[in-house]
């Protein structure tokens, strides 16, 4: 059993009030969680000599926050410390200096915090580098290969939304460049995470057209500044990029939406987001409203109703409590109904399934629970028994049903787009000819061939190991990864009257009227090396750790007559060969 208190901190006294309870448990089985809006060190400072005078050997965590958690309620300006007691499992904190090399801090906290049994790690990071939100995805990646079985929950160090310095600290110290973490560990200890997301993707889909890493310079090939300013309005655009928050981009990895909202506004018009984008990704502008708020948070109610929590630990975006304001309460009130509960707003949420990967999110609100001994799964839903209910304005349902009209209209157009692609001779996926009108144009070019007798060059073209990224990422990644490479080949081919189509699945050919072999096979390592140089990551391919093409060339010289299933044949010879030899290559030859 986890006993779970909090108390808001002043003075010495406060911690006097809970020590003879504290030091009941042994120090190796107490958490001691503090969330301070209260800026200055020098009261931390203070607050962590009592700490280590009243209660020694006990793991201390702690963060600057922009808003307090507690008991359910949402609090500011004060000094929340929660213990967590524990009769059988034991914990461990550990503190790192330095956020220079995120991958580098999650290996070194890895290895101080493992432990046999270790069911969480709590992580809290600093949340600003050069006054801009850090990705704390290279972190969490670490922590997850090092430490296996493990749930990461936490959350990245507010500032009260100043934007200017974040701390985190444990019993060692205090850093305003590093990672302060706790692992807890015990045989009968479980883990749950759950969270609540509650934005939902509203309108047409956006591609990305252009990114490196975490900066977009086009989407849908415009600037960002214009996509923004066209569909949100100049009132929007002028106010980026805080304004972004009131609207995220919604996007789906690994069958998970994610909210995105933008950091930074750059001259080019490009913008930069805390996470990496890649070329061919399809997003949606996001909103939320208290309506959709209460069901998410009955969800997560249910969720935990499940679970039997002791303890329930919450980390929760400050940009909710900015867009949401008194509305907030309607996710965090029904928490403490259930179990004790802390926890804080943060910049960047960080949460992980049970046997899943672990994801950075932003504009979520994540739910660490925590259970030791007994039963720790009961068979409740919904409808089984009692779930906070919310009293809705007729506005909000209003706009629930509004979002459904919208919702159900956007798939409807949609759905008569694909038609009209297929009326049109296109993929409607990837935008290409598709494989009945590439016939149509090879067939035209053998005979535009024989006339001329200028050479005819031709590529097919597969991505390597594709079946095995979609098993990994999921079918909208894979998806995402087509239009990626399509676009590759709209900028290597600049000619108009060079032909490329998806020819089936993930399989894409090129025609090349006038290219001789040299031509053909420049044109075919061009596309080789343009889409290694996307770095989608791929990490099930046996031949990079990104997504690479094999490919086949062949060149129809002059003089030399060839069917369009001769042609075809031959040029699908040299792709098997490719892909024979290692793949993430050309292969080419001279018909016949």
């Amino acid at each position: 059993m986890i006993t779970s208190l909090n108390i808001c901190y002043h003075r010495r006294e406060d911690l006097l009030s809970v020590v003879n309870q504290v030091v009941a448990y042994p120090p190796d089985q107490v958490l001691i969680q503090v969330f301070s809006g209260v800026l200055d060190l020098a009261v931390i400072r203070q607050l962590l000599t009592e700490l280590r005078e009243l209660l020694p050997g006990r793991a201390v965590i702690g963060t600057s926050t922009a808003g307090e958690i507690m008991s359910g309620e949402a609090v500011e300006g004060t000094i929340l410390v929660n213990f967590s007691l524990f009769e059988q499992s034991r914990v461990r904190s550990a503190l790192v200096t330095q956020n220079e090399d995120l991958a580098a801090a999650g290996y070194e906290l890895a290895a101080a915090l493992n432990q046999k049994h270790t069911k969480a790690l709590i992580i809290l990071g600093c949340g600003l580098k050069d006054k801009r939100t850090i990705n704390g995805e290279p972190l969490l990646k670490a922590l997850d290969a090092s430490v296996n079985g493990a749930i990461i929950a936490g959350g990245q160090a507010g500032d009260n939304g100043k934007g200017e310095r974040t701390f985190v600290f444990t019993e060692a110290g205090i850093t305003e460049h590093g990672v302060a973490a706790a692992s807890v560990a015990g045989e009968f200890l479980t883990a749950n995470n759950t969270y609540n997301l509650s934005w939902v993707p509203i309108g047409k889909k956006l591609t990305i057209t252009e990114a490196k890493g975490p900066r977009v310079y086009s989407i849908d090939g415009q600037s960002p500044y214009a996509i923004y300013a066209y569909y949100l309005g100049q009132e929007v655009a002028d106010n980026l990029p805080l304004s972004a928050a009131d609207f995220p981009l919604i996007i789906e990895r690994d069958g998970m939406e994610m909210a995105i909202h933008a950091t930074g506004v750059n001259e080019d018009g490009s913008f930069n987001y805390i996470h990496d984008f890649y070329p061919g990704e399809q997003l949606r502008f996001g909103f939320c409203h208290a309506g959709l708020l209460a069901l998410g948070a009955q969800l997560v109610h249910s969720d935990l109703r499940k679970f039997n929590s002791q303890a329930v630990f919450v980390y929760s975006c400050v940009s909710r409590k900015w867009i949401l304001g008194a509305d907030i309460a309607v996710e965090l009130s029904s928490l403490s109904e259930l179990a004790p509960s802390a926890g804080f707003f943060s910049y960047g949420e960080y949460y992980q399934h049970a046997n899943g990967r672990p994801y950075f999110f932003s504009q979520t609100m994540t739910v660490l629970s925590l259970t030791e001994g007994g039963k720790n799964s009961v068979d409740i839903s919904i409808e089984d028994g009692y779930c906070p209910k919310v009293e809705e304005s007729k506005q909000f349902r209003t706009m629930r049903v509004l979002h459904r009209l919208i919702d159900l209209s956007t798939r409807e157009i949609e759905s008569m787009n694909i038609d009209l692609a297929k009326l049109a001779n296109r993929d409607f996926l990837t935008g290409l000819a598709n494989r009945r009108h590439f016939d149509e144009i090879l067939t035209r070019e053998l005979k535009r061939h024989q006339r001329s007798q200028a050479p005819l060059s031709l590529i097919m073209i597969d991505v390597d190991h594709f079946k095995r990224f979609n098993d990994t990422y999921g079918h909208v990644s894979g998806d995402d990864c087509l239009r990626a490479v399509a676009l590759v080949f709209r900028n290597v081919l600049q000619r108009p009257v060079d032909t490329v189509a998806r020819y089936g699945g993930e399989e894409f050919c090129c025609v090349l009227p006038g290219t001789d072999y040299p031509g053909g096979m420049l044109v075919a390592e061009k596309i080789c090396r343009a889409v290694e140089g996307l770095e989608i990551p791929h990490a099930e391919s046996d031949v990079a750790d990104r997504v690479t093409v094999s490919l086949g060339m062949v060149t129809l010289a002059a003089g030399k007559h060839a069917t369009l299933e001769e042609l075809l044949k031959a040029c699908d010879r040299f792709l098997y060969q490719a892909k024979e030899q290692g793949r993430n290559m050309v292969v080419g030859g001279i018909f016949p």
